[in-house]
């Protein structure tokens, strides 16, 4: 049949789009007009970890992706299990060459209580490798990750000292 709508595009399909377009722009905060923009096309842009590991996007940064996929499998080894990253500061956008991503890690613990010893050992074990990593769990006081999640969306979308939005993030699904 002629004239017929092309079928609704599912929401990863729309988010992989979006974050195709915001990483040839370098991650700005938004890739439309701010009053034009939603959760769904403006940062944090969405991203799948396979996506990220095959190298499909962010492969300029694929050291630091390389070392976010090992802190993965130490947290899971440990008892935990990576549900998603934020990543920004310098290694998202232009930078030619960053000394390290920032990343705030959010996980939950699926071996007993959360061995806070290997917690802080992973973290700086990821640290020493150029993954500047928080790691935050989100089965704990939603307020608290709420607020969690916004205070690291304005420290990673900017330089440090400064005030201003320059860039945008990547969330990425740590579990696709």
């Amino acid at each position: 049949m002629t004239g017929l709508a092309a079928a609704p595009q599912t929401f990863r399909e729309v988010t992989e789009s979006c974050f195709r377009q915001a990483e040839a722009l370098d991650f700005p905060p938004f890739v439309t007009a701010e009053r034009q923009s939603t959760p769904v096309n403006a940062t944090p842009y969405l991203v799948s970890l396979s996506a990220l590991v095959a190298g499909q996007a962010l492969a300029r940064r694929k050291r630091f992706i390389d070392e976010l996929a090992v802190t993965l499998g130490e947290l899971s080894d440990a008892g935990g299990q990576g549900v998603a990253a934020l990543l920004g500061g310098s290694a998202i956008g232009p930078k030619p060459n960053p000394g390290d991503l920032d990343c705030a890690l959010f996980y939950r613990w699926t071996a007993g209580t959360a061995d806070v010893t290997a917690l802080a050992r992973l973290q700086r074990s990821a640290k020493a490798r150029g993954l500047d990593l928080r790691l935050l769990p989100v089965d704990g006081d939603p307020l608290l990750l709420i607020k969690t999640v916004s205070f690291f969306s304005m420290l990673y979308s900017k330089n440090e000292g400064e005030r201003t939005i320059i860039r945008g993030l990547v969330l990425v699904d740590c579990l696709s």
